[in-house]
């Protein structure tokens, strides 16, 4: 499992409301390549807005290949705007 750095912040589009969100990346899928496996992670959040109760929904993919290096990152959002981009984990090698 890996971590963001800091937590990632999110604006509630409803009430305007900032989240700050602990998330943690776990393991989705692994592919085999030739320099070893290509690692999925993902990272959801999807609950309520504490303040108005408006759903707000997170999901960040991160995929490491080779071992340590961060090759790509997306970031999918319903019911609020990103503050600021993920932080990631120095072990993603970046």
């Amino acid at each position: 499992m890996k971590k963001l750095r800091s937590p990632y912040r999110v604006k509630c589009r409803t009430c305007g409301n900032v989240l700050s969100l602990d998330l943690d990346l776990e393991c989705v899928s692994s592919y085999e390549r030739k320099m070893g496996p290509e690692m999925e992670y993902a990272a959801f959040y999807d609950n309520g807005c504490p303040e108005c109760r408006a759903d707000i929904m997170v999901r960040i993919g991160a995929w490491e290949y080779p071992e340590g290096q961060l090759t790509d990152y997306s970031v999918t959002l319903e019911g609020a705007c990103e503050m600021e981009e993920p932080v990631f984990e120095d072990d993603f090698g970046i």
